[in-house]
């Protein structure tokens, strides 16, 4: 596996020229020799404005004590040489652009002490970086100037400027702060980054994305959803830390954008599932907010997508896109589960007006394919049913008697061999033998006519009988076989006496012989067969002799 690890770090990034401690004059000067204020900040109106607390002192505007005035800005309760007021800039200061910083400070002590300004930086590989902007001794009890001149790198991502004290306890005022420069570079950057679509796939590099807190950030090609790499965020310590990538240059505000991610984790010291978080951090009127994009529960080991859509504010600075584990429920225990190590891949921020029009395109794409598909189904299917019905036509042809229209031997054949083979089927069927009696007295006194005239007259009767629940079967000359799923006995014997009766101008007599399965008499379909001719002999003996005028000489 090939990895490249990313640790914070502090190291000097920034040049930095011209520190010194200047007169109000001078820092008047500084200001009238610039056209633009990239940041301004003198506290009259009274609110803090983009300024928070770095580390877990407090700020606030002291309407007592100020340069020139009577307001300023004042840190209390640093624990912590780091600790001060902050300003985020990533949306303000343009990575390649040369910015002056002037501002006025006010000692809360009773000897002198190092005041300094210190910019912290992170790049798109991960690195966090510590840059001293100006720095200097200064007296108590009075305002003074500290001013410094700086050039961001191009590698710069985001960006934090802070004051701090290097006497870990001492309360400090700032007041009149300003960064000069040319802020127009920044706007005509951001302009030109920003896209429709935007892919990050990790394949070369990072993309941009770096550590939200103090863990490590792997570009990896141990696992990935699609391509060869992903980033693989571990060693976190916290439910919030992350993989981070800064987005303020990438896209509009007050337009609606589609999020998506992959995200995975497996190992066996995980449980099965786990909740995971895309969220959206921004600066909005010096007031951090957090808001879900979407959440989604994932399985071990395998890729998950999750997907969203948020509209970033008109007036949003700093805006970050992160990624990170589920454990919010009020008063829930953190659990190494919500610490775990976990792999990001194949982000996908898009408008949503890109989105949506896709899915109309899409959804035409696909309507259109039905259409051409049903249209290729419905004739395919034509033509299959009108080669079905050609089969169908020709295997009737081929089983069907010529003369009766009834099934022919072959098919009775081929009956008889199903029957042998489903027993089950053999004994849900009723069975009957049928001959026409006389047929030689009908040829010989009526002519050949009229004797397959009464043929054809025992197959209507018994075709008529059947019914869709039975066939009749031409096995010879004169000889038929019915098998139905209904009895039918007492049909055919009623049918052939009533028939008998109508006088077409000749004789018409049937004899019937019938069997259906019996366990013991008639157990199999051979059986059955010769019990029903057996029956149908002893019948037509007894309408012989009943009918002798038309009996054979």
């Amino acid at each position: 596996m090939k990895t490249k690890r990313i640790f914070i770090s502090a190291a000097a990034l920034f040049a930095v020229f011209n520190t010194s401690i200047v007169s109000a004059f001078a820092s008047d000067e500084l200001i009238a020799q610039n056209d633009s204020i990239v940041i301004g900040s003198d506290f009259e109106n009274g609110n803090a404005g983009k300024w928070l607390p770095f580390g877990n002192c407090s700020i606030a505007v002291d309407n007592t004590n100020g340069h020139g005035s009577t307001t300023s800005l004042k840190t209390t309760g640093r624990v912590r040489n780091y600790e001060g007021p902050s300003i985020q800039t990533s949306d303000i200061l343009t990575p390649g652009s040369e910015y002056n910083v002037s501002g006025w400070i006010y000692l809360y002590a009773d000897s002198p002490q190092t005041i300094s300004y210190t910019l912290k930086t992170l790049d798109g590989f991960g690195t966090d970086t510590y840059s001293q902007v100006a720095s200097a001794e200064i007296e108590p009890q009075q305002w003074v100037n500290i001013t410094g001149s700086i050039v961001v790198p191009e590698e710069t991502l985001t960006s934090l400027l802070y004051v701090e004290c290097a006497n870990e306890t001492v309360d400090f005022a700032i007041d009149d702060f300003y960064v000069l420069g040319d802020d127009s570079a920044f706007a005509n950057n951001n302009a030109a980054e920003i896209s429709d679509k935007i892919a990050m796939d990790f394949e070369e590099d990072f993309n941009g994305w770096c550590a939200r807190g103090d863990i490590t950030v792997v570009h990896t090609d141990e696992f990935s959803e699609s391509g060869t790499h992903s980033i693989y965020a571990t060693n976190r310590t916290a439910v919030w830390n992350g993989p981070m990538v800064n987005v303020s240059n990438l896209i509009q505000k007050e337009e609606s954008y589609y999020y998506s991610a992959y995200v995975m984790y497996n190992g066996s010291e995980y449980e099965d599932s786990h909740g995971f978080r895309l969220e959206m951090q921004y600066t909005q009127n010096g007031v951090v907010s957090y808001n879900l994009v979407a959440a989604k529960t994932v399985t071990k080991g395998k890729w998950t997508k999750i997907e969203g859509y948020f509209t970033i504010p008109q007036d949003a600075q700093n805006i970050c896109l992160y990624m990170q584990t589920d454990n919010l429920a009020e008063g829930a225990e953190i659990t190494e589960d919500d610490k775990m190590s976990f792999y990001l891949d194949n982000v996908n921020i898009i408008k949503a007006s890109v989105v949506k029009e896709a899915e109309r395109v899409r959804n035409i794409i696909i309507a259109c394919i039905s259409i051409v598909v049903l249209a290729v189904i419905l004739l395919v299917s034509r033509i299959i049913y009108k080669r079905i019905k050609k089969k169908k036509e020709a295997l009737e042809l081929v089983s069907k008697d010529a003369m009766t229209g009834v099934f022919n031997r072959n098919r009775y054949e081929q009956k008889i061999a199903e029957l042998k083979e489903n027993t089950e089927l053999c004994r849900k069927l009723y069975y009957a033998l049928c001959d026409v009696n006389f047929l030689k007295y009908l040829n010989d006194n009526h002519g050949h006519k009229t004797g397959d005239a009464a043929i054809i007259r025992c197959a209507d009767m018994l075709r008529n009988i059947m019914g869709n629940s039975g066939d009749v079967y031409r096995i010879g000359g004169d000889e038929f076989v019915c098998m139905s799923e209904n009895p039918i006995a007492e049909k055919i014997l009623e049918a052939a006496e009533n028939e008998s009766k109508i006088d077409k101008g000749y004789p018409f007599m049937v004899a019937c012989g019938f069997a259906q399965y019996d366990e013991e008499k008639y157990p199999t379909i051979t059986e059955i067969i010769a019990g029903c001719d057996k029956e149908m002999y002893a019948h037509k003996q007894k309408i012989k002799s009943e009918n002798q005028e038309f009996s054979r000489k």
